[in-house]
């Protein structure tokens, strides 16, 4: 499917009588026929390239019967500086085109900074040719123009300077012919390419059309030729297009530069201007224009694909935490379930052996037996103790029976410093209400971490002294949870202990899409980040 809309069957007619019009009130020094041409051919597929060639021979046969008819003179006087227009006018454009092309410049793909530069390249080309047809006219023998049906041109230059002009003034208008026209095709025709128009056209009613045509015209008329007036006008000018080429991007270069375009012509008519440097001014802008707002184009888009992707990535990772989250509670569940399984299994059955051998010992004779039977009792105790602290740890009692700030203060954490003999101090900041509103899974997560880092001080820091910090809070209904663990020993040797030593609690931050940040000072800090 074909990303740009096909002509209809009128549009023949009309492209041919807009090349006429062109040909008949148009001048070199805007050669906008050049451009309608270069737009054709380049939204039509090659094989119908010798009948949209017939087109535009006929049509520009027609302006020369039509001239010669009016008897308004020889017919290169209109139609330009030879009759050869009518032949090599067409053939040399699809030259063009078809060097454009082999570079894969494409309707779909002329919006980007690479197309434009490839635009540019084109509308060069186009005008290098139709200068040297139109320097061949003008110095080229009579009797060899006539072999290869050419007439010779009106007008001969016969100074450098006066050649370096003629060379400049027509390459331009080749240039700007294809600059001016073939933006707006591209706007018109490309699907895509017309989204927004409608912001864009008001913006322009208001700011580039109605405020800078009056400001300009009404100071033409009063400044003269070379006043300074006109100078910064035109500096304003200049201003207005690279803005609203910044609003807007390529679509307002394109705009701006038709404007720009009707203010300099009619400035030239009012005040018979040096044509070349019009010419210059409107090129050399509109280039730079068509370049910035294609690049700002291209910036807006990589920013919009850049925020999809980084939607993208916080989706993902917010189905990761979810994900994460629900699988931590399906795992505190199992927990659950096997603790209680535990404790009601081998804690009756437990239970039952110390009873059966309570009994064993008050009916076995005194002195046989009772040695036995005192060893199998301390071995019960002992498997009933081992029990219970594989229970605690499978589901920590205190954390139900307390709340996560009291088990923090008084519970496992609290009881491994008291039998190591380390100074064991917690603190708790900001709303403490927030804590009833923590479920199962982070308040969990958030007691097996500080246990996970109280048990790595004691194991490796050697300190005297540990202090436990738990800040609470929440920002657009999501409660954090800051954890602060920071011990006065000897630190970390190596970052080998982090990776080892630290793994259980990276791995419940991340699946709470929290954050985690070791620093070792004199002794190690620990920040968790945890969010609900």
């Amino acid at each position: 499917m074909r990303p740009y809309l096909p002509p209809p069957r009128w549009i023949v007619p009309v492209l041919a009588l807009a090349y006429l019009f062109f040909f008949m009130y148009g001048f070199f020094h805007w050669m906008l026929a050049a451009g309608l041409v270069f737009a054709v051919l380049l939204f039509r597929p090659h094989r119908e390239w010798p009948a949209w060639y017939g087109v535009f021979a006929l049509s520009a046969l027609l302006q020369h019967l039509t001239v010669s008819w009016l008897g308004l003179g020889p017919p290169w006087d209109r139609i330009g500086p030879d009759a050869s227009a009518i032949w090599l006018h067409p053939l040399l454009i699809m030259l063009c085109v078809h060097t454009v092309q082999r570079f894969d410049f494409r309707p779909e793909s002329a919006a980007t900074l690479r197309g434009m530069a490839l635009m540019h390249a084109g509308a060069a080309l186009v005008g290098l040719l139709l200068m040297g047809k139109d320097l061949l006219a003008s110095y080229g023998s009579p009797g060899w123009l006539n072999a290869v049906g050419m007439a010779p041109g009106p007008v001969r230059p016969n100074t450098l300077p006066d050649l370096i002009n003629f060379m400049l003034s027509h390459f331009m208008g080749g240039f700007l012919g294809v600059v001016l026209v073939l933006p707006m095709a591209l706007w018109l025709l490309v699907p895509a390419n017309r989204t927004g128009s409608s912001r864009i056209i008001r913006s322009a009613l208001i700011y580039l059309y109605l405020l800078p045509m009056l400001i300009y015209i009404s100071s033409s008329l009063l400044a003269e030729p070379d006043d300074s007036l006109t100078a910064m006008l035109k500096i304003l000018l200049l201003a207005a297009v690279v803005v609203f080429s910044f609003l807007h991007g390529w679509r307002g270069a394109a705009l701006s530069m038709l404007v720009v375009s009707i203010l300099i012509a009619v400035d030239g008519h009012i005040h018979s201007s040096d044509i070349l440097e019009l010419q210059l001014y409107v090129a050399v802008m509109g280039a730079m224009a068509l370049l910035f707002g294609a690049s700002v184009d291209e910036l807006r888009q990589n920013e919009r694909l850049v925020q999809i992707d980084k939607d993208r990535l916080q989706e993902a990772l917010a189905a990761l935490a979810e994900s994460s989250r629900r699988s931590l509670h399906s795992e505190e569940l199992e927990r659950k379930r096997l603790a209680r399984e535990l404790h009601d299994e081998m804690g009756q059955t437990l239970t039952a052996m110390q009873a059966q051998l309570s009994l064993s010992r008050a009916n076995a004779p005194a002195d046989t037996g009772q040695d036995g039977i005192a060893r199998i009792e301390l071995l019960t105790e002992r498997l009933g103790k081992s029990l219970r602290s594989v229970v605690n740890a499978l589901t920590p009692d205190e954390l139900d029976q307390l709340g996560l700030y009291a088990a923090v203060a008084f519970g496992s954490p609290a009881q491994m410093c008291e039998q190591a003999g380390v100074e064991y101090a917690t603190e708790i900041y900001g709303d403490s209400q927030l804590l009833e509103r923590l479920d199962m899974v982070t308040n969990l997560a958030a007691y097996r971490i500080v246990q996970e880092a109280v048990n790595n001080a004691l194991k490796y820091s050697h300190c005297e002294r540990l202090r436990v910090r738990l800040r609470i809070g929440e920002r657009r209904r999501t409660i954090f949870v800051l954890l602060d663990i920071l011990d006065d020993g000897i630190g970390l040797k190596s970052l080998r202990q982090i990776d080892h030593g630290f793994y259980s609690i990276r791995d419940r931050a991340a699946a709470l899409n929290g954050v985690l940040h070791i620093h070792n000072l004199p002794g190690v800090r620990v920040h968790v980040l945890l969010r609900q």
